[in-house]
């Protein structure tokens, strides 16, 4: 669970799927004490960048079995791997990314 660093209370975590590492996009702010949260670069990096790469090599693999085989299953798995990778790369963000308030 995130929690915000300056009131300690929870962040919905509907909230992490606005985050990004772009500039317009890299705050939100606190629900409850209305702080601007920032989240650490290097771990929605890292996070993205082995999401990435799991969907990417899985995703390869499936299209190359399904023009091998010409089986349908090759191809529903592969539809399959698309929200099963977002679903745990916003678990994974939930459960590592540590919030850092700014001060202005």
């Amino acid at each position: 669970m995130v929690i915000c660093p300056k009131c300690r209370k929870p962040i919905p975590a509907w909230k992490l799927l606005f985050l990004t590492n772009f500039k317009n996009f890299n705050t939100i702010t606190c629900p409850t004490c209305s702080a601007k949260l920032r989240a650490n670069k290097r771990i929605n990096s890292l996070i993205g960048g082995i999401g990435g790469g799991i969907g990417g090599g899985l995703a390869g693999l499936l299209v190359i079995l399904w023009f091998d085989a010409k089986e349908v299953v090759y191809l529903v798995l592969l539809i399959a791997l698309f929200p099963f990778l977002f679903l745990a790369s916003w678990l994974a963000m939930i459960k590592f990314t540590k919030l850092e308030a700014l001060e202005y």
